[in-house]
């Protein structure tokens, strides 16, 4: 599948290529290395993105998580100034190609790539050969150049999916933030719930989100749905005897019929753990007081 973004009719490509899950600060730094050397060069610029991620063809990570969908992701790369997106299916036959065949046949045959930008750790082919050295032992021969960039760290930490998934599992969205220079958004098509929430005075539009996308930990948190401020809840009702997870968010000053309709939900920040109250009227005291939090949020 190939994504065109103001195509134009310069001779060969600068190509960089990787999973690009998240799209976070050190994916940014490749794109716009990427666009930079593309326009110094005059090529067209082209970002090759694998799917479905090689961890799960291969079988090391069943129960792989994205941190966003394969459309969010082709939408983030291209607004980073890359002008084409191609996203190559991950097969294990492809895994199998030896990395010699690979530059050959993919990325110089079919791609026409005359500058290659890769990322301090990514490689490609069979048994992972192909890096920054072979593409540059070979950059000669076959007449193009090659570019590496340099891992991007927030603090003492090296950015990745993974760090940003862990981040994101314990509901730190501070480090998420930081690790993606964006906050962390989900989106999703509001469902039918069990209206709990509107009996207790804070309806709710409950969320169906792709089961293959990460979500934050269990918590409630101060939210923009659809750039409006709201609280939202990730995790069970326990208070009602109720172990399915769920993503509800309460929109504020709104009374809109939402059902059917797609809302995308930024997580600004976490308000508190979930936990089972005594009664109904303790949990509606809380939610009262988690309303009172989210606004302040808002306001600063």
């Amino acid at each position: 599948m190939e994504v065109q973004k103001d195509r134009n009719n310069l001779t060969g490509r600068a190509i960089t290529l990787g999973n690009f899950d998240g799209v976070h600060l050190g994916h940014q730094a490749l794109l716009q290395k990427t666009t930079s050397l593309a326009n110094s060069d005059q090529l067209n610029s082209l970002a090759l993105t694998y799917h479905p991620n090689p961890a799960i063809v291969l079988g090391k990570k069943t129960d792989f998580t994205y941190l966003q969908s394969l459309e969010s992701r082709i939408q983030n790369i291209l607004s980073y100034g890359i002008q084409e997106v191609e996203v190559l299916p991950f097969t294990r036959e492809l895994s199998e190609m030896e990395a010699e065949d690979f530059l050959a046949n993919i990325l110089l045959k079919k791609f026409h790539a005359k500058h290659i930008i890769i990322g301090y750790n990514h490689c490609f082919g069979k048994n992972r050969r192909g890096n920054f050295e072979l593409l540059q032992s070979l950059s000669n021969q076959f007449d193009y150049k090659v570019t590496q960039v340099e891992p991007v760290f927030a603090g003492e930490l090296k950015i990745s999916s993974s760090l940003i998934r862990e981040f994101l599992k314990n509901g730190d969205l501070a480090n998420t933030k930081i690790c993606l220079g964006r906050n962390y958004s989900l989106e999703g098509t509001v469902v039918e719930g069990r209206k709990e929430g509107r009996k207790l005075g804070y309806p709710t539009a409950n969320l169906s989100i792709p089961q293959d996308l990460v979500k934050p930990g269990k918590a409630v948190y101060a939210t923009l749905a659809n750039g409006r401020p709201s609280m939202t809840n990730v995790g069970t009702k326990p208070t009602f005897g109720d172990d399915t997870l769920t993503i509800e968010t309460h929109i504020f000053d709104t009374k809109e019929d939402l059902y059917g309709t797609k809302i995308k939900l930024d997580f600004i920040q976490k308000v508190r753990e979930v936990e089972k109250f005594p009664s109904l009227e303790a949990l509606i005291q809380q939610l009262s007081r988690d309303e009172v939090t989210s606004r302040k949020i808002f306001s600063k």
